[in-house]
């Protein structure tokens, strides 16, 4: 047996209108769900807020920090504490935050597995959390790009698509973006770590900059091919490098370099240790012990 819908449909001529019916086995319809007006009734509307990002989870206030506009619970952002193994400073630890400044807010957490959660600018509700590289510690926002460029310090050993640095699409978060940029040459054998900082900006066009704290290089890199092009070697004034500052007045790059330094006193290196913690030997290629 068939249901049959019946539809109507009006036909006129000149001043005369006919109406002429046809019949279909099967008809859909749709009417006004939530999410057909999710963004026409949005009401919870935070506009210039304050956010706050914890143990605790996600708080966002007014500027002036009087009026809390929404909080999302921590159980909702971090990983159980019953369930999270690894030091207690790590868990749901937020290590760096960036805005697009028009529709999402990024935070790159280590709480036992690497991923960035994505919240909605205008509501401060949860977009849902998105795996990166390992241990994400900073962000950079290319606003021209529209991509969120993520800094990691760990890998895994023997892994794969292993990277230092990740990128995800600030349009579509959900994207898979894939890079492989390895600072160190042994980090895939021996999971080495690769601690330092990037410099992403529109004004420095398709290249950007990474640093590694044991390593006296600026690496510069396509953010096109995802590729490293060059390594701008500050040998022998650092023993590596690592926060840096980028001004787009004058398109400088300022780098904190790591000094491989002794005890800071003559005959120093004649001892075991400095008296302050266990020592090891060390060769210091500047300073006035050097």
């Amino acid at each position: 047996m068939y249901t049959y819908s019946f539809l109507l449909e009006l036909i006129c001529v000149n001043t005369c209108c006919f109406i002429s019916g046809l019949y279909y086995h099967e008809i859909k319809a749709i009417s006004k769900t939530s999410e057909d007006q999710f963004h026409g009734t949005k009401t919870e509307h935070v506009g210039n807020a304050m956010w706050l990002f914890g143990e605790g989870g996600v708080y966002v206030y007014s500027p002036d920090g009087r009026v809390q506009k929404n909080h999302i619970d921590g159980s909702a952002v971090c990983q159980s504490k019953e369930d999270f193994e690894g030091p207690s400073y790590m868990y749901c630890r937020f290590n760096d935050i960036v805005s697009d400044g028009k529709k999402f807010v990024w935070a790159a957490l280590s709480r036992g597995k690497p991923t960035v959660d994505v919240f909605d600018i205008d509501s401060g509700s949860m977009v849902g959390s998105f795996d990166t590289c390992e241990n994400p510690s900073t962000l950079e926002y290319h606003p021209l790009r529209d991509e969120v460029w993520i800094r990691c310090s760990d890998v895994v050993e023997n892994g794969t698509a292993q990277t230092n640095l990740d990128v995800i699409s600030a349009a579509n978060p959900a994207g898979d973006i894939q890079t492989d940029i390895l600072l160190k040459d042994r980090a895939l054998s021996e999971g080495l770590s690769s601690r330092g900082y990037s410099v992403i900006d529109n004004t420095l066009g398709d290249v950007g900059y990474l640093t590694d704290s044991e390593l006296p290089y600026l690496f510069k890199m396509d953010l096109s091919t995802k590729n490293i092009i060059k390594k701008i070697d500050l040998t022998p004034a650092a023993h590596g490098l690592y926060e840096t500052a980028y001004s787009p007045i004058n398109r400088h790059i300022f780098v904190r370099a790591v000094m491989c330094c002794t005890c800071g006193f003559f005959d120093a290196d004649l001892g075991d240790s400095c008296g302050r913690s266990d020592g090891y030997d060390v060769s210091p290629t500047t300073g006035a012990f050097a």
